[in-house]
């Protein structure tokens, strides 16, 4: 028999005895929890608040019992934890767990708050630093996110996560030599972490430093070479490079590895435009267009290369769609200008296909005519 099971055992021996000793209750909930008895551990724990309602031990473990029984009863939990700290505001346990509550909420500024009072208690835990950190950073308060980073490298100066969180700050705040100075320090001690390479990357990318960004790149493509993401973001840098042949070549690699990767869909559709190659062009834009239907844009450039090949009732299917999509976004001028395109091409659609029954008329009466003569050859 486990401890914990004979445990149990003592509290419901002594329940028999006490059976309105609070604590007791409260125990023998957090032993049942332990077993994954959810619905008992709550059950004990109502008889523990029953009995003492000022017990902020059994709010915070109703609190974490609830979370564990999934997301849908996390507001529930944040309202046990509220109670819990009402009784107890320096309750650091309860603290911990309504912040990590808020953030299954994704309250970034009332974590905040519960954090910053857990920093009045404990200061010397990095981690805490680093979520702070993460939050600013999440709202777009890059200096202050710089500022908690720092205070988490204080306590730890080996820490691959804030050294690239604190790049992405940097260069947020266009603040370049720093970025790259703390995402290359990152891969020194993570050079197995592919995340590290990708920062380093995008930073590079973004301070138009091409090479170094396509280094770290073909650093995080060898820990996963079958990454569509990374491979478009090589892509993406051959095409700032002016190399538009090698961005088409890792665009059409992220295909295929995922034939429904969006952001190389619509920078190959966009590549292969630069190129003129309109019929490659009309096709990526078509799978584009097939995936995501919500955007004008795509089906605008969906347009201009049906019209590039001459297909212009496959263009003006494509600008009319456009057309409604800008006008539903409130865009006047391009839902104006896509209509005009979209008249025009239904005016030469239209040629096109009384140009196309003349053909088929003239074909169906050379038809008739050599069969005529030929019958009348074999006649004589």
């Amino acid at each position: 028999m486990s401890s914990d099971k004979i445990t149990l055992g003592m509290v419901e021996e002594h329940l028999k005895e006490h059976p309105n000793d609070a604590n007791a209750w409260n125990m023998k909930a957090v032993l049942l929890a332990g077993e994954e008895d959810f619905g008992a551990a709550l059950r004990c724990l109502e008889t523990a608040i029953r009995i003492d309602s000022e017990l902020a031990a059994a709010y915070t473990n109703r609190g974490r019992i609830l979370m564990a029984l999934g997301p849908e009863n996390v507001q529930k939990a944040l309202e046990s934890f509220d109670k819990a700290l009402k009784l107890e505001p320096a309750n650091i346990d309860a603290l911990r767990d309504k912040s990590l509550a808020l953030r299954m909420l994704n309250k970034p500024k009332e974590e905040l708050d519960c954090l910053y009072k857990i920093t009045k208690i404990v200061t010397d835990d990095w981690k805490l630093w680093l979520r702070i950190g993460d939050l600013h950073l999440e709202i777009s308060e890059y200096d202050k996110a710089l500022e908690y980073y720092e205070k988490a490298l204080e306590l730890e100066s080996d820490l691959p996560a804030a050294l690239l969180h604190r790049a992405i700050a940097f260069s947020m705040l266009g603040k370049w030599k720093s970025a790259i100075k703390s995402a290359r320090k990152a891969t020194k001690l993570a050079p197995e972490d592919i995340e590290s390479w990708r920062v380093l990357g995008d930073v590079c990318f973004r301070a138009e430093r091409y090479n170094s960004a396509m280094k770290a790149l073909k650093e995080a493509i060898k820990l996963d070479p079958r990454n569509p993401s990374i491979r478009n973001t090589m892509g993406m840098i051959a095409f700032k490079d002016g190399r538009l042949k090698d961005a088409a070549k890792h665009f059409e690699h992220a295909l295929r590895v995922d034939s429904e990767h969006k952001d190389s869909l619509r920078n190959l559709g966009l590549i292969y435009m630069e190129l003129e190659m309109w019929e490659k062009a009309a096709e990526a834009w078509s799978r584009f267009t097939s995936l995501e239907r919500g955007f004008p844009e795509p089906f605008d450039a969906l347009g201009y290369c049906y019209a590039r090949l001459d297909d212009f009732c496959s263009a003006q299917e494509a600008w009319d769609r456009a057309r409604k999509l800008f006008s539903k976004r409130g865009e006047k001028d391009d839902a104006e200008r896509t209509q005009k395109l979209g008249r025009a091409a239904r005016i030469n659609c239209s040629r096109q296909k009384k140009a196309e029954k003349a053909r088929r008329k003239h074909e169906k009466s050379t038809r008739s005519l050599r069969e005529a003569l030929s019958r009348r050859r074999k006649g004589k």
